[in-house]
C-alpha cells in the first residue's frame, strides 16, 4: 500500500487543481509528447536526438545524415500518441482490433528491416503493420542465452487471454491503476505479438491505461541509467519478480504527476536533468577549445594552409599560366601580400615583380614561413602578358588570383581581363571557399586551376573576335 500512497496523494492534488489553464495544459502536454516520442524511440535505437525530434515534429525539419526510417518511426509514433490522446475518454473498449489498428498507425506502411536468420546470417525481414508476427522474434540476452517470446502460433490465443484478463480487471479491479498499467505492459512484452514495434506499443498501451484512470503521460527515459534499469526490471519480472518493474513504473508516474502539478501552478516544468541534457547536446554539437583554435585564422594556421594547400596551388597555377607565355611578346608575374593590421599593402619587401614564376613562389615561402610575426589578410597573385604576337591591335592580358583569409574561413577569387589604359575593369569571382579544418586535395586544386586557365583563353578569343568584327 505504501508504494501507491504518494501516487494517490499527488493525483488528488492534481485533480483539485484541474482544469488547468489552457496555455499551461498545452505547454505541459507538448513537453510530454515530445519527450515521449523521443525517449520511446531512442530506447529502441532510434538515432534522432531530442533536438532533432523537436525540429521534426514542431517544424518539419529532417536531420541531415540520419536514416529515413528513423524519421518515419518518430512521425508514426507521434500520430499514435495524438490518436491515443483523442480516444482516452472514449467508451471504445481495448480490443485486439484496436491494438492492431494502433500498431498500423505506429509503423505506417509495409517495409523491410535488417534481421538475422537462426544461424546468425544477415537478412531482411518483411514488416506488415497491424499483423501479428509470422516468424519467431526471440532475442539473445547479454549472457548469451535466448529469451523466448510467444511463438507465432501461440500469439493469437495469448493476446486473447491478455484482453480477457484486462477486461476482468476493469470490471472488478483487484490492482491499483498503476499496477494494472505496469502488469499489462509486462504481459504484452512477454508475448511480443508483432514483428517490430513491440516495445513502443507496450509503452503506448501502458499510457492509455494510465490516462484513462486520470494519470498524466508517463515517459520512460532513454538515458543509459534509466534504460538499463528499465530492461533489468523487465527481466526480473520475466523471472517471477514483478516488484522491481512495478516500482520503476511507479517512480516514473510520480515524476509525471509532480511535473503536471508544477504546470498547474504556473511553475517551471524544466526537469532537474533538462539543463544537463541541453549542455550535453551543446557540447556534442560545439567544438572543443582546441578544435576552435584550430579553426581560427592564426600564425599556426597560416603556415599550415601554406604548407598543405597554397604551395601547390600557386605552383600549379603558375604552370597553367605559363602555357600562355609563348603567345605574347613579354610576360611577368607579381605577388603582393596584405597585412591584417591595416588596409595598406605591406612594404616593398612584401611585394615582388618577376618574369620568373619560381621567384614568386620563393617569395610566398618567405611571407608564410620567415615573417612569422605578421598575419596575412590577403595574398594576390597577378599574371601579366604584353602584346599578343602577330595581332593587328595592341592587346595585353591580365589574370588575378586573390586569396582572402577571414577569421574562420578563406576564399579564393579569380578574374581574367584585358589590360588597358583606363584600368582593368574586372570583377573577381569566388572559385573556392573552405574552413581552416578542411584541406582540398591536389587533384581538386588542379581541376580549379585548369578551369581558370580556360577563362584566360576565353578572354583572348573574345578580344580576337571583337577585333575581327567589322564596325556596323
Amino acid at each position: 500500500m505504501s508504494l501507491f500512497a504518494e501516487l494517490d496523494r499527488l493525483k488528488a492534488e492534481i485533480d483539485a487543481l484541474r482544469p488547468l489553464a489552457p496555455e499551461q495544459e498545452q505547454r505541459v502536454l507538448q513537453k510530454f509528447r515530445l519527450d515521449w516520442n523521443y525517449n520511446s524511440n531512442a530506447i529502441e535505437g532510434n538515432s534522432l536526438t531530442l533536438g532533432e525530434t523537436r525540429s521534426l515534429l514542431l517544424h518539419g525539419l529532417t536531420a541531415e545524415g540520419k536514416p529515413l526510417r528513423d524519421h518515419l518511426d518518430i512521425k508514426g509514433h507521434d500520430e499514435a500518441v495524438r490518436g491515443l490522446e483523442e480516444i482516452v475518454h472514449d467508451d471504445r473498449p481495448l480490443t485486439e482490433q484496436f491494438i492492431r489498428e494502433m500498431h498500423q498507425v505506429l509503423l505506417g506502411d509495409e517495409h523491410y528491416k535488417a534481421a538475422y536468420t537462426a544461424a546468425g546470417q544477415p537478412t531482411r525481414q518483411r514488416i506488415v503493420p497491424g499483423q501479428y508476427k509470422t516468424s519467431s522474434n526471440n532475442v539473445r540476452t547479454a549472457t548469451g542465452e535466448t529469451f523466448y517470446f510467444a511463438s507465432p502460433e501461440e500469439t493469437p490465443a495469448r493476446m486473447n487471454d491478455l484482453i480477457i484478463w484486462y477486461r476482468q480487471e476493469v470490471e472488478m479491479p483487484t490492482l491499483h491503476p498503476v499496477a494494472l498499467a505496469a502488469e499489462f505492459h509486462h504481459r504484452f512484452v512477454s508475448i511480443h505479438p508483432f514483428d517490430d514495434g513491440n516495445g513502443r506499443m507496450s509503452r503506448l498501451l501502458m499510457n492509455l491505461i494510465l490516462m484513462r484512470h486520470g494519470y498524466p503521460i508517463t515517459v520512460i527515459k532513454a538515458d543509459e541509467t534509466n534504460r538499463n534499469r528499465y530492461l533489468a526490471a523487465l527481466s526480473e519480472a520475466d523471472a517471477g519478480e514483478p516488484e522491481p518493474f512495478l516500482r520503476f513504473v511507479s517512480e516514473n508516474v510520480e515524476a509525471s504527476l509532480r511535473l503536471m502539478i508544477r504546470a498547474a501552478k504556473g511553475e517551471s516544468i524544466e526537469e532537474p536533468d533538462d539543463l544537463d541534457k541541453k549542455l550535453a547536446l551543446l557540447k556534442k554539437r560545439l567544438k572543443t577549445r582546441d578544435e576552435f583554435n584550430k579553426a581560427v585564422w592564426s600564425l599556426t594556421n597560416q603556415k599550415k594552409i601554406h604548407a598543405e594547400t597554397l604551395t601547390f596551388w600557386l605552383a600549379d597555377l603558375a604552370n597553367e599560366a605559363s602555357r600562355f607565355d609563348e603567345l605574347f611578346a613579354q610576360e611577368k608575374a607579381r605577388l603582393a601580400a596584405h597585412d591584417i593590421r591595416d588596409q595598406s599593402f605591406l612594404p616593398k619587401d612584401f611585394s615582388i615583380i618577376s618574369n620568373n614564376g619560381k621567384n614568386v613562389l620563393e617569395f610566398a615561402d618567405r611571407i608564410f614561413n620567415n615573417n612569422i610575426d605578421r598575419l596575412t589578410k590577403e595574398l594576390r597573385l597577378y599574371f601579366e602578358w604584353d602584346n599578343l604576337l602577330d595581332f593587328t591591335y595592341p592587346f595585353s592580358l591580365g589574370a588575378h588570383l586573390e586569396i582572402s583569409f577571414n577569421d574562420y574561413s578563406y576564399q579564393v577569387s579569380f578574374a581574367a581581363y584585358e589590360r588597358g589604359k583606363n584600368g582593368y575593369g574586372f570583377s573577381s569571382q569566388v572559385v573556392f571557399e573552405s574552413s581552416y579544418l578542411d584541406t582540398p586535395s591536389h587533384q581538386q586544386i588542379h581541376e580549379i586551376n585548369h578551369r581558370l586557365a580556360n577563362k584566360i583563353a576565353d578572354v583572348i578569343f573574345s578580344r580576337i573576335e571583337k577585333a575581327d568584327t567589322p564596325p556596323a
